[in-house]
């Protein structure tokens, strides 16, 4: 934990950049709910997507392994941040409305994150996957973090799947490509 804790909040250090949150979020869930429902976002960074999931009405708890990204969403009201380690986190079962896992990769957390939607709650999740061309994996230091072909689709196939796509996307700070895997899914 040491080590990818040290990384990350280097890493968020020198670009504490906030960003857009994932057009699939936008797209996705509604954009002023009611009864504040529960929402879960992984590896949550800055909180990009997290205060927009609390700008749309819900309770967020928000979890990173970096305290310095933590640090950056306390006292953000109806956000609940904590740093853990995710390679050993544990989601409870039927607690949320709404899941957002996006640009991380813990495959552990796959039969987790299925089993901790409550019923008709929804799975925003977009990361990297592998391409058979090796410039579109730029992104990735280590393979291991790269999805396969349709990975994301078969580790989901328990939700109602409402979109799906692996596509190339651009990297703002280069001029290069990255393939990525994109899913939305429904709790039945």
């Amino acid at each position: 934990m040491q080590n990818d804790q040290i990384k990350w909040n280097l890493r968020h250090q020198e670009n504490p950049f906030i960003g857009e949150p994932l057009e699939l979020l936008k797209q996705y869930i509604p954009h002023k709910v009611k009864n504040t429902p529960k929402a879960l976002d992984i590896a949550c960074g800055m909180g990009r997507n997290s205060r927009f999931m609390r700008d749309c009405g819900f309770y967020v708890e928000s979890v990173d392994i970096s305290d310095f990204a933590i640090q950056s969403l306390q006292n953000e009201h109806n956000i609940y941040a904590f740093c853990a380690d995710l390679d050993t986190f544990k989601i409870p079962p039927r607690h949320y409305d709404l899941i957002c896992n996006s640009y991380f990769l813990e495959r552990r957390l796959f039969p987790l994150i299925c089993d901790g939607l409550k019923k008709g709650g929804i799975l925003v999740f977009e990361t990297f996957a592998k391409s058979e061309i090796e410039s579109y994996n730029a992104f990735a230091s280590d393979s291991s973090h790269l999805l396969h072909k349709n990975e994301l689709l078969h580790a989901f196939l328990d939700l109602e799947i409402l979109f799906y796509e692996e596509a190339l996307i651009p990297h703002t700070k280069t001029s290069s490509l990255a393939l990525v895997a994109r899913l939305v899914g429904k709790a039945v």
